[in-house]
């Protein structure tokens, strides 16, 4: 059976904006983090992708309509990349995204109405190419790297890169009119991966969302903990805030901690999602024990803790932290034999970052990405990795 272009572009379309329907509306209610709203801003530019190659495929007189999808799709790419940043805790970077589709529906637009179905491919194809490379790398980085739930997603944006960068190398090596760009690189080949892409892709990010409990929908007036006797992310990011409001009237040093189990795709997939299970629980129970009574901690993903506590006095996040790291090599799970406990712990003090609590937590993360990323079972000072940073240091 052969479909026709029109009838591809229709059959993406609909899916396209199932997909991207559910999960905007979704994100619309539940008044999600920046994380869902550019992920659903990737969506939104996808339904768009889709509604223009569908007016270019109905009336080729529409020629404008190439460069509108082109110029959306590019948008698309870049709005799950930044997603991505945003969710490991990383700046975004929206104006590149908005430079390169603006680029790319210029190339596009400047063919006028004789430019055809590949006006401005190649700086269409190569931006796909390089945006998506760029997301699904920032999938095995940070938070998303611990996440199993993560992979669905690093699939389909290392298939689209992959599927991208091949088009632009076959458009100059081959040419528009080859076998291998109509047949095996073409639109139906496009549209088919894009159909079972899109689904992939928006139950991982679905997942991934709900994990990570983004939602603030409702403010709860009492904390909610979880089954690991830890406060829930939102109960956190609530009771969190309020400690260090009152702690800036008082003037007090406060400490963040930011604990992220390492290795944990690996004990899961060795000892399955039970013993996985058993594991984090001790993990948590060591944290549980092992810092201040006064502190407030948070189970805010699979594997990873963040904790807040008054310091009594300099450099007690520090301490506190490298007595943690040092418990969690003592604690054994009789279930895991052989599997020793070790965690990446990024601390951030009031005294240099304020008493915000977003920066201050995602200082913490940043340390604690730096800190797994250096092997892992070591602590990283926010505040040093900061100045390490800086053009002037030594």
């Amino acid at each position: 059976m052969t479909l026709d272009q029109q009838t591809l572009s229709l059959a993406t379309g609909i899916v396209v904006l199932t997909a991207g329907l559910l999960f905007v509306v979704e994100t619309v209610f539940r008044r999600d983090s920046t994380t869902s709203r550019l992920w659903s801003l990737g969506y939104l530019a996808g339904i768009l992708t889709a509604f223009s190659y569908l007016l270019w495929a109905s009336s080729p007189s529409m020629w404008w309509a190439v460069a509108v999808g082109n110029a959306a799709f590019v948008v698309s790419a870049g709005a799950i990349w930044n997603g991505n940043r945003s969710y490991n805790g990383r700046r975004s970077y929206v104006e590149v995204t908005l430079l390169l589709a603006v680029i790319t529906g210029f190339a596009a637009g400047i063919a006028g109405p004789d430019g055809g179905d590949w006006a401005g491919a190649p700086v269409w194809f190569g931006s796909v190419a390089v945006l998506a490379g760029l997301g699904a790398a920032e999938t095995w980085r940070g938070a998303l790297r611990k996440d199993v739930n993560a992979r669905g997603l690093s699939v389909v944006l290392t298939v689209e890169s992959l599927l991208f960068a091949a088009r632009f190398v076959t458009y100059f090596a081959f040419g528009t009119s080859s076998y291998v760009f109509t047949d095996v690189l073409g639109t139906a080949t496009a549209s088919i991966l894009t159909m079972v892409l899109m689904v992939v892709a928006a139950v991982s990010m679905s997942v991934l969302r709900s994990e990570t409990s983004f939602a603030h929908a409702r403010r709860r007036s009492t904390p909610v903990f979880t089954a690991r006797r830890l406060v829930d992310d939102q109960s956190f990011q609530q009771v969190a805030a309020d400690r260090l409001e009152r702690a800036h009237n008082h003037d007090e040093r406060v400490a963040l901690l930011h604990v992220d189990l390492d290795d944990l795709e690996t004990i899961n997939t060795a000892f399955g999602r039970s013993v996985a299970d058993l594991v984090i629980t001790a993990y948590a129970t060591t944290v549980r024990n092992g810092t201040p009574t006064s502190s407030v901690i948070g189970e805010v993903g699979a594997g990873r803790i963040s904790i807040v506590f008054t310091e009594a006095q300099p450099g007690a996040g520090l301490s506190t932290a490298t007595a943690l790291r040092r418990a969690l090599l003592d604690t054994d799970v009789p279930e895991a034999p052989g599997a020793s406990l070790t965690a990446s712990i990024g601390v951030a003090t009031t005294e240099h970052f304020g008493y915000d609590l977003e920066p201050l937590h995602q200082a913490a993360r940043r340390a604690a990405d730096d800190a797994s990323a250096a092997g892992g079972n070591r602590v990283s000072d926010a505040w040093l990795l900061e100045v390490s940073k800086r053009p002037d240091w030594h």
